[in-house]
């Protein structure tokens, strides 16, 4: 059995991807020669030594560990790869062919030469996160970590799992994300239950999970939404492989349903089960308790996952930068069923008229939903607040009030979450 500490393995590994001559420099690590290392390192004769052995230990060892993590976030499973170039992906669904009936006739011998066109669909996803995780570690810093290898490992862990865990948590964020805005925006089928809480109500709620379950795998225009989405024609005609189903469910949910009886639904054992249930901590709407769908229903790429640093030597120190691109979006072709305890109605047009105020003066204005108990969350803007401000109304949320500053007009716009708005002119008068 080898005595060599983990720490030093780390530094082994590091130095065999350095140039030969950082290795001819820098002897292998032992389990007792870390001092001897560490004073080639930081002698200051040895910097382009030390730079090389930072870039190699963050872009190459770090990387690695960091890819290797990225398992633990539980949404992990609906990210379908890297797609490095360009910022859009084009998603093509063929709608099976219709059946004719046959017919043998003069009219049918014309039809020979006839066209048939494709009933074909097509969806864009475009590149929408662009995000950026900074680490720097001080030559200080480094110096004192090689005091022994239990200590270096314990230093390289802490900067990797500091900017892994930045990154992972937004990961899971951004996809829990997908999720609540098909609610919001009313783009993904929902399927209205009880929250489980007693033995009868979480029996029901495998009940709708069985029967989703059985009749998604069956060719159908009822369990995908494309027919909600901006653009759609028509509808298509789509079904899912039964190894392809998953349930993305709250652990609270989770926990008042009979584990068992949920992979008996699913027609599978136990242990194969558990890998098509990811359960979620919360969503942000509260009527969400979870989604049973095609495992790419969720569209989600990686565009850019790189390590990039500066070496700063005013202050003797090397920035370390983790670029996380990516992609996500929702699949309109796709089979998806949202449990919600009240189903969500979207705003679909708002209308107002425009509005006049007296400098100083306050005014209430609303805004006429369709449908009137359209449930998508509003925010209101002023275009210019040195002539109004704008504030929303904690009890009505189609009304805002708009106070007077100078004398001018602005643009007041109400949004709602799915991106329907209506601006209306305000003119600010003297008193």
């Amino acid at each position: 059995m080898s005595t060599i500490p983990s720490g030093a393995k780390v530094f082994n590994v590091v130095r065999a991807n350095s140039s030969e001559v950082f290795m001819n420099t820098v002897p292998s690590a032992t389990k007792d020669n870390i001092q001897t290392i560490s004073n080639i390192l930081f002698n200051d004769s040895y910097q382009p030594m030390l730079n090389e052995f930072v870039n190699n230990l963050i872009n190459r060892i770090g990387l690695t560990i960091i890819r290797n993590k990225s398992f633990n976030n539980p949404l992990s499973i609906f990210k379908k790869g890297s797609v490095p170039l360009g910022t859009d992906i084009q998603d093509i669904y063929e709608n099976p062919a219709i059946a004719e009936q046959y017919e043998y006739s003069n009219t049918a011998m014309a039809k020979l030469l006839t066209i048939t066109d494709p009933d074909t669909h097509v969806a864009y996803y475009r590149r929408n996160r662009q995000d950026l995780y900074t680490k720097t570690i001080s030559r200080e810093g480094l110096q004192g970590a090689f005091v022994s290898w239990e200590e270096f490992e314990s230093y390289i862990a802490g900067i990797t799992n500091s900017l892994y865990s930045g990154n992972y948590i937004d990961e899971f964020k951004y996809t829990k994300q997908l999720v609540d805005g098909a609610y919001d925006a009313g783009k993904v089928i929902q399927k209205v239950v009880t929250l489980p809480t007693t033995e009868a109500t979480s029996k029901a709620f495998l009940k709708e999970v069985r029967a989703l379950y059985d009749n998604m795998t069956f060719p159908s225009t009822e369990y995908n939404a494309y027919s909600k989405f901006s653009g759609a024609k028509g509808t298509v005609t789509t079904w899912t492989d039964s190894e392809r189903i998953c349930l993305i469910v709250r652990a609270d949910v989770m926990a008042e349903i009979d584990v068992d009886a949920l992979a008996s639904a699913f027609n599978i054992g136990k242990a194969e089960f558990i890998g098509r249930v990811i359960k979620v901590d919360k969503f942000e709407n509260d009527e969400i308790l979870g989604v049973i769908c095609d495992e790419s229903w969720l569209q989600i790429y990686d565009n850019i996952f790189r390590f990039d640093e500066f070496y700063n030597a005013r202050t003797m120190s090397w920035n370390e930068y983790l670029h996380a691109w990516g992609t996500y979006a929702i699949c309109p072709f796709a089979n998806a069923v949202m449990l919600v305890t009240s189903a969500s109605k979207p705003v679909t047009a708002i209308s107002a008229s425009d509005q006049t105020v007296v400098e100083d003066a306050t005014k209430t204005v609303t805004f006429t939903l369709t449908p009137a108990d359209a449930t998508s969350e509003l925010t209101y803007t002023s275009s210019d607040e040195d002539v109004f401000t704008v504030e929303p109304d904690a009890t009505y949320p189609n009304k805002c009030t708009i106070t007077g500053v100078e004398a001018g007009t602005a643009d007041l716009t109400c949004t709602a979450d799915n991106g329907i708005s209506k601006k209306v002119e305000v003119t600010v008068t003297a008193e």
